[in-house]
């Protein structure tokens, strides 16, 4: 079975990539397309086997399983392309939210799906969601959750809920990245001493043995806090002020995004 990959921006080269990486794809069965031949050729010499298409609607005839790595208003004219070939054979898996399970259903006989990965799966780490349509059979359910098992811990959820899960898996890395940069440059700015590599290291190693601690003993956010900011200490008092400045932050972020979503969705035909 080939599986297609079509577009070969950031996320599409890292899906591909990764799950030929991870032995959950024989480079062979991988068949990748693009608009531009450089990216293809490229993936093709980092990944000696993977197939390369001649169009969309040559890696449409390949294989019955695609996955569309393209930007939301790039969709209309790939699906043009591959139409001819599309049928209720195929199984087309989108990556983004803009685009719903609905309007694909709407525009093709296809099965559809959508898969939300994070740029920590360059890594095989991290989660990912999974959202099947309800034309998808048990075995395109099982063929995805195998995929990205290889690569991640996959969460099947509804759509309704894609937009804030992606910003806890999908945009996270970027949001804890931002505050993790934030503490840093206030560290080095009350410690001068402090280099910019000793600061970023010092949380790089805490974050990443505060998750370890709560993977090996089941401690949640709260029992870390309160571990660590016994009453009257100066972590508890740490605490205090995140909590006055932190107070509606993260709404306003998840409100933000869910608006932008809804605005690039309503721009978008099919």
């Amino acid at each position: 079975m080939s599986v297609g990959f079509v577009g070969m921006g950031n996320m599409g080269q890292m899906l591909v990539t990764a799950l030929v990486r991870a032995g959950a794809l024989l480079p062979e069965a991988a068949v990748i397309s693009n608009r531009s031949p450089e990216k293809s050729d490229g993936i093709a010499t980092l990944l000696p086997g993977v197939q390369k298409a001649i169009n969309n609607g040559d890696l449409a005839r390949r294989c019955t399983t695609i996955f569309l790595c393209v930007k939301p208003g790039e969709t209309k004219a790939v699906l043009s392309e591959m139409g001819p070939y599309i049928t209720d054979e195929h199984l087309l898996v989108v990556i983004n939210n803009t685009i719903t399970i609905a309007m694909l259903e709407e525009r093709t006989a296809a099965r559809i799906a959508k898969v939300i990965p994070s740029v920590v799966q360059t890594v095989g780490k991290g989660a990912s969601l999974l959202m099947f349509g309800e034309r998808c059979t048990h075995e395109d359910k099982a063929l995805l959750v195998r995929l990205m098992s290889a690569i991640s811990q996959p969460h099947l959820i509804a759509e309704s809920q894609a937009r804030i899960a992606s910003d806890l898996t999908s945009c996270g890395p970027a949001f804890i990245s931002y505050a993790f940069r934030a503490l840093s440059e206030a560290a080095r700015r009350a410690a001068p001493g402090l280099s910019r590599a000793e600061a970023d290291a010092m949380i790089r190693e805490t974050a990443k043995a505060t998750c370890e601690l709560m993977e090996r003993t089941g401690y949640t956010f709260d029992d870390i806090i309160a571990r660590v900011s016994t009453p009257g200490g100066v972590t508890a008092d740490g605490i205090k002020v995140m909590d006055e400045l932190f107070h509606g932050l993260w709404e306003q972020v998840l409100e933000t995004t869910v608006a932008r979503e809804d605005g690039k969705r309503a721009k978008v035909q099919l």
